[in-house]
């Protein structure tokens, strides 16, 4: 271990009456790939926040080569050496690549003149250095999503970065885009960048950093060296106590009229010839890797892209999947990849978001507020769904406490048939456990559920069978019982015969 680069001292902040870190203090050696780890909740974005210069600790400092680093805002942050990567992309689609790298910060000349060739230059070393294929005068627009995420990178290493932090940088990424980014970081660490990696991907963790520390309830546990401890070790420390168990089940034998019936379902440039069925109580997995048309395929089956061929029926009733609102009336619900953007209402409160799909199918023309807060009063106890109250806006939660909510409203139309797009995407150990359970208790119930999921072996411990998709086409369906991950990632990957 080399000398201590980065050192967190007795820090502590409070918001209102919420303690969001109490005391936390540890140290990451320079020139080291440290995690940070916990539960939603457990203070790990407020503790970005003031090393990032955008929040103010109440008390404590944060130590950098010894010296106290005191940002008062994310200029001066990036300025004194801190290059933070997002995993919200903070990029201006309508700007170039130098235009983004540069943003806020560009080169001039004298009288305040920009300094194109400069800013040019600089971003071809540096898109070189990434392995990026782009050049400085490339729409940001037209960089996929790991590309633009090591933009991200670049813009904190044009300005001599020695603290790079990744906060969930990977979730969007696919395997092989992840190994790009990770061999990226281990060349940024030989020449002495210091890397502080959030995540709850525990194999990642495992993958790229060689001490862990453990953050729960705002406080410092523990930190951990990867060589002599166990994933199920930090799991213990992250959540206090044994993960829930997983709940068994039986599963159900496919009677009766199915709950969703597919044929022939095709969008064009997209997915061909789709066809599968699932039973009342049954979880369909559907696994795929990016552009395999997995999440397409549930974004037209909730009528939200037009189909060019095929039929669904749905209880045994045909329905033409033109709208959302139809699909809503034939007992279909989405819960879409992307909550911030698609599944949450941010300006409205905890209380509107658990209502708002029941009121807008429900035909009622008149709001009755105390129906309403008894109902998602309801939800929220039915969920678990931790928040001070239901006047908060969801921003006021944790991930996991949000993803909760996209759920539970839906769970409130009482659909026969629930879609979910990547359930557990950039929740906590604790929460995924709980929305496991949650899938399971609705299965059990009688409601069909088709899962997408990029994370194999959720789906393998989750679904009774496992759809793969490559290229638009189902490339086989097996069981989910005994059903392997190379199996499932040979289908995926190139032609075999599912068994």
């Amino acid at each position: 271990m080399t000398g201590i680069g980065l050192e967190f001292q007795d820090v502590s902040r409070s918001f209102g009456a919420v303690r969001a870190l109490s005391g936390v203090s540890f140290s990451v050696a320079s020139g080291d790939a440290h995690a940070v780890v916990g539960e939603n909740g457990a203070g790990k974005s407020t503790l970005l926040k003031i090393l990032a210069g955008i929040v103010r600790p109440d008390r404590g400092a944060i130590r950098l080569d010894g010296a106290v680093l005191d940002s008062a805002s994310p200029r001066e942050a990036l300025e004194h050496g801190i290059g933070m990567v997002y995993q919200e992309m903070l990029a201006f689609p309508n700007l170039t690549v130098s235009g983004n790298i540069f943003a806020g910060r560009e080169m001039t000349r004298s009288f305040g003149r920009l300094d194109e060739p400069a800013m040019r230059a600089r971003t071809r070393e540096l898109l070189e250095r990434l392995h990026v294929p782009a050049t400085p005068d490339t729409p940001m627009e037209l960089l996929s999503t790991a590309h633009a995420q090591l933009i991200q990178v670049a813009r904190a290493l044009a300005f001599e970065c020695r603290v790079l932090v990744l906060d969930e940088p990977t979730t969007s990424l696919t395997d092989a885009e992840v190994d790009h980014l990770f061999t990226v970081v281990t060349a940024l660490r030989r020449t002495g960048v210091t890397v502080l990696f959030v995540s709850h991907r525990l194999p990642e963790v495992y993958r790229l950093c060689d001490r862990i520390t453990v953050l729960r309830d705002g406080r410092y546990v523990d930190t951990f060296e990867r060589a002599t401890t166990s994933a199920d070790d930090i799991v213990r420390a992250m959540v206090g106590r044994e993960p829930p168990a997983r709940s068994a089940r039986a599963v159900p034998a496919a009677v009766g009229t199915p709950a969703l019936t597919v044929r022939g379902l095709s969008r064009a440039d997209v997915f061909h010839d789709v066809s599968f069925e699932v039973a009342r109580g049954e979880v369909l997995g559907i696994f795929g890797l990016v552009g395999s048309g997995r999440t397409e395929l549930l974004e037209s089956l909730f009528g939200l892209e037009p189909l060019s061929a095929g039929s669904i029926m749905t209880n045994g009733r045909p329905m033409t999947a033109t709208s959302a609102a139809e699909a809503v009336s034939a007992g279909l619900a989405l819960v879409p990849e992307e909550r911030q953007r698609q599944g949450l209402c941010f300006n409205l409160p905890i209380r509107d978001n658990l209502v708002l799909p029941t009121a807008a199918t429900s035909g009622t023309q008149v709001i009755r507020r105390g129906a309403e807060q008894l109902a998602a009063q309801a939800q929220s106890d039915a969920l678990a769904i931790r928040t001070p109250n239901l006047d908060v806006t969801p921003d006021a939660l944790s991930g996991g406490n949000q993803q909760k909510i996209v759920i539970g409203k839906w769970l409130a139309t009482k659909p026969s048939v629930l879609l979910l797009d990547e359930p557990t995407k950039g929740v906590d150990v604790g929460a995924k456990f709980e929305i496991h359970n949650l899938i399971r208790r609705e299965a059990d119930r009688g409601m069909a559920c088709v899962m997408v999921s990029s994370d194999l072996p959720e789906v393998l411990a989750l679904a009774d069978r496992v759809l793969v998709m490559r290229e638009g086409h189902v490339r086989g369906i097996v069981p989910g019982a005994g059903a392997t991950e190379e199996q499932v990632m040979q289908l995926a990957t190139h032609e075999v015969a599912a068994s």
